[in-house]
This record gives C-alpha cells, structure tokens and sequence, in this order.
C-alpha cells in the first residue's frame, strides 16, 4: 500500500487548537470585560480566526492532491469545515459585542463563554484521540462530555434568553444582548456537530 503523505488527523488536532486558543481569548474578554478594550480585542481574535482559516484552506489544499487517506477525504472535510466554523462563531461573539457597541456584556454571558471554552477543549481532546477511530471506547467518552456541555450551554442560553425578555424593555440592549447569547450558543451547537461527525466516522470505520 503506498504511503499516506499527510497526517490529516495532526492537521485537524492543529486546527481545533487555533478553536482553544479563541476561546481562551473570548473567556479573558468576557470575565474582565472593557469596552475601551474590545477594539483591539476584536483585533488579536480576527487574528486567530485568519490562521485558522489559512490552514483551513491548505488542509483543502493538500486532500486536492492526496490519492490516499485515512479516512474518506468527505468526513475530513466535513470536520474541517466545521471546525473552522467553530473558530468563526467565537469571532462573532466579540464581533456582535463590537458592532452593537454594547455598554457591558450581558448578564450570563461570562458563564457561556467558559462553557464553550470547556466544549472547545472536550472536542480537542476528542480531534486527538481521533486516530484510535479503531478502539473508539476512549474517543466516545470524549463525545459524551462534549454533548454533556452543549446541553449546558443549551440550557444557560434558555435561561439568558427569558431573564433578558422578562427583566429589560430598551430595544437596543434587547437586540445586542440576543445577538451575543446567540453567538455564544452557536459555538457549543457547532461542537456538537462536529461530534456527531466524529461518531459517524467512527461508524463508517469500525
């Protein structure tokens, strides 16, 4: 059998790590939040999101021009693609903090953030453990907590949402403080989903 030239399993681990980064970034914003600060906030995430996105496309790159792969180059590429999304709706969070210029964050906002910053490094453990894809028992466990989290995060973000229609009636905090509670769930969601990926191939495999 030839050689597989590329170890697309380190590159997805390489990947979900530029995920981790963000969200460690988006917890420090969120638990010492400054409005004077979010600028440059914006700035060092956008940064994050742009190395994600250039090895997003040389992962593309390289399975273009690859014959064999551990995997089916499809399942890859779903996770890939998924991933990167991850990385994108963290940048949204601070994105939508930026455009509705928001005064303070909103209230649970500080606790989502360290639920996705915790579903984010479930799932990197679980892109690492990926290459036992064979004796999965390991990788489910990793699954399970993902999942477990994105319940969580799904569960805060309900409470938010009502906490927000029931206490507040100025439209503008309304507006900006839905757009970041849901921007903050869309990140566990995506999690979520590339679990579901990850336990597909998984299926296909073994």
């Amino acid at each position: 059998m030839a050689k597989v030239k590329n170890d697309y399993f380190k590159l997805a681990e390489e990947q979900v790590s530029y995920s981790v980064q963000a969200a460690e970034l988006l917890e420090k914003i969120l638990s010492d939040y400054s409005v004077e600060s979010i600028p440059g906030q914006k700035e060092r995430m956008h940064e994050i999101e742009n190395k994600a996105d250039e090895l997003h496309h040389h992962i593309h790159a390289l399975l273009a021009a690859e014959f064999i792969t551990p995997i089916d180059q499809e399942d890859i590429l779903h996770l890939v693609q998924i991933v990167d999304d991850i990385t994108d709706s963290i940048d949204e969070v601070v994105l939508n903090i930026f455009m509705y210029d928001l005064d303070g964050i909103p209230e649970y906002a500080p606790a989502m953030a360290k639920l996705v910053h915790k579903c984010v490094n479930a799932l990197y453990e679980a892109v690492k453990e990926l290459k036992n894809f064979k004796k999965p028992e390991n990788l489910h466990k990793l699954l399970i907590t993902v999942n477990s989290i994105e319940s969580q995060a799904d569960a805060t973000h309900a409470e938010a949402i009502h906490n927000l229609f029931k206490n507040f009636n100025d439209a503008k905090k309304l507006i900006g403080d839905k757009a970041v509670y849901a921007s903050l769930e869309s990140c566990c969601d995506l999690c979520e989903h590339a679990s579901d990926v990850i336990e597909q191939i998984i299926i296909k495999n073994t």
